[in-house]
């Protein structure tokens, strides 16, 4: 299984500095509970990763202002295989539950579609405050810290609420186990809003 993550890793990557191609046009309403796992991709149509989008200072809106953001989170990972979502190939759903600067206790819903080993999507996600203000991620690298260990770093595009039209991005480290299916990071970046 720890093969089958380097993999999803390193198709990430790929994914995300050459795919051309948008996710599924087919969107999920968002559920008020946020407690089905298919919500992951609710707040998108369709998404283009833009590695200039946080230098384009053309983004700002209003009085945004740039801050500090960290995150402290744990979960676990569902394999829904057949799923209808993903065109009948592995559904990956991670949830989890933290807190979030400026957003108090969150709710975490991220996921992606697999053949097994390789990515077939972005890895997207939505942290949903308890005010019911989101942040919309999507995971643009990944790799190995010599002296903090596994890292994933997402880029934040838009939001709800106070966060509509937020951007940044934050680096989180821990770990994803799949063979037991949990998972548990924290790290920080920036968010402007």
């Amino acid at each position: 299984m720890k093969n089958v993550f380097s993999i999803s890793i390193l198709s990430i990557l790929i994914l995300v500095g050459c795919q051309e191609d948008t996710l599924q046009e087919d969107v999920m309403p968002v559920d008020e509970n946020l407690i089905q796992s298919e919500l992951i991709y609710a707040p998108l149509v369709s998404y283009q990763a833009d590695p200039d989008f946080l230098n384009d200072k053309n983004q700002r809106r209003g009085e945004a202002v740039e801050r500090p953001i960290k995150f402290r989170s744990e979960g676990t990972i569902t394999f829904i295989p057949g799923s209808e979502l993903c065109d009948g190939y592995i559904q990956v759903v991670i949830e989890g539950s933290g807190h979030g600067s400026h957003m108090g206790n969150v709710s975490i819903h991220l996921g992606y579609c697999s053949d097994g080993e390789n990515l077939l999507s972005y890895v997207m996600g939505t942290a949903y405050a308890s005010n019911g203000d989101q942040i919309f991620v999507v995971l643009v690298g990944a790799g190995e810290d010599p002296e903090k260990g596994p890292f994933q770093t997402y880029q934040i595009y838009d939001g709800t609420g106070r966060f509509t039209g937020a951007y940044g991005h934050y680096t989180l480290y821990g770990i994803i186990d799949y063979e037991n299916g949990v998972w548990s990071h924290e790290g920080g970046g920036v968010i402007v809003y």
